[in-house]
């Protein structure tokens, strides 16, 4: 079996939370911001700054690195995190570009590609390492780095989302047809570089700040921004999960942001060591002590097993806390791991 078979059969359940009505004035921003409603929007509407973090991913928000590498790092990206949802819109989108089954599935298969320049091999070997963060990449590998990270993979693997119906458009009669206006309508257009926002005050400044003159930074700014304002989950809570997330990834940065926040939160560094130390402590309330032990298993799983993880915490919790959660652990992962730019500043 290959590998494009073998992630598509992957164990995937029903969706975790229910599609709920979703706000026009939310639906139309989407529409606008990237052309079309997808499937997922219906399940992430009660979170809005998870759903505007996405749409702004979509438009992929990259002004130096070529846009073959880019798309080709979520493709692997997703294959390594066994993303079957992202896993099934990468490859069709690639086939709406034209790709080629085969070259698809040699690069999955971390072949040699006689097609990639050796700076496109390099980058995708980073995104690997990357992905993988068993050992954490180190500063003196970023000439290779593409900047790009798993947001969407682990929201579409924790919370079990559906098939988008492009997966299975791509493979009907019709396709061949529409596929070069699809194509033109889809391709990104060029971005240009842009300096890191200002202010950069709030969590996680310091990636933020390393990504300026990327539209990524913005991205970035404007996405932990849009969480830690949410009232759904308590700042402290969501710190927390940050701060775990960060001591398995062994990112230092995020866990001294997350120290600073929590000890604005009232938290003294003694109780935080016990917290990860032990991922539980009586300083916890009922949710938090769901959270935190949670957190810390999203940093590297097995879908099957981790889905089944995930129906259990749902259980309890209201279907905002369920969607807020998700987006945090992938936030929080994907700011821990973007943070080997600091070191290479």
């Amino acid at each position: 079996m290959g590998l494009a078979a073998a992630t598509a059969d992957l164990e995937w359940g029903e969706c975790i939370v229910p599609a709920v009505p979703v706000p026009p004035a939310l639906r139309a921003e989407v529409r606008k911001a990237v052309g079309a409603v997808p499937g997922w929007l219906a399940r992430l509407a009660p979170s809005p700054w998870l759903v505007r973090a996405l749409c702004e991913i979509i438009k992929r928000p990259f002004a130096h690195a070529p846009r073959e590498v880019c798309e080709l790092v979520a493709l692997v990206v997703s294959q390594e995190n066994s993303c079957r949802y992202c896993y099934g819109v990468q490859r069709a989108v690639f086939k709406i570009f034209g790709y080629r089954d085969a070259y698809l599935d040699a690069l999955e298969r971390d072949a040699q590609v006689s097609e990639l320049t050796p700076a496109a091999r390099a980058a995708l070997d980073f995104a690997r390492r990357l992905t993988r963060a068993n050992p954490r990449p180190g500063g003196a590998e970023f000439e290779a780095l593409v900047r790009a990270a798993a947001i969407t993979n682990r929201i579409g693997t924790l919370l079990v989302l559906p098939p988008e119906p492009l997966v299975s458009f791509v493979g009907s009669p019709v396709f061949r047809f529409v596929r070069p206006l699809l194509a033109w309508r889809m391709r990104p257009r060029p971005r240009a570089p842009e300096p890191a926002p200002r202010p950069d005050d709030g969590p996680c400044a310091a990636v933020v700040a390393a990504l300026d003159g990327s539209p990524a930074a913005g991205v970035l700014r404007r996405a932990i921004d849009g969480a830690w304002a949410s009232g759904v989950l308590p700042r402290r809570t969501k710190t927390l999960m940050l701060a775990v997330i960060a001591r398995a990834l062994g990112c230092a940065h995020g866990e001294r942001e997350a120290r600073r926040f929590l000890a604005a939160e009232g938290l003294a560094p003694g109780q935080l060591d016990e917290i990860l130390a032990n991922l539980g402590s009586p300083q916890l309330d009922a949710r938090e002590a769901r959270l935190v032990p949670f957190a810390r298993e999203t940093v590297r799983y097995q879908p099957a097993a981790i889905q089944r993880r995930m129906r259990e915490l749902a259980h309890g919790l209201t279907a905002e806390e369920i969607v807020e959660a998700v987006g945090i652990t992938a936030l929080a992962n994907a700011v821990c791991r973007m943070s080997v730019v600091i070191d290479a500043c």
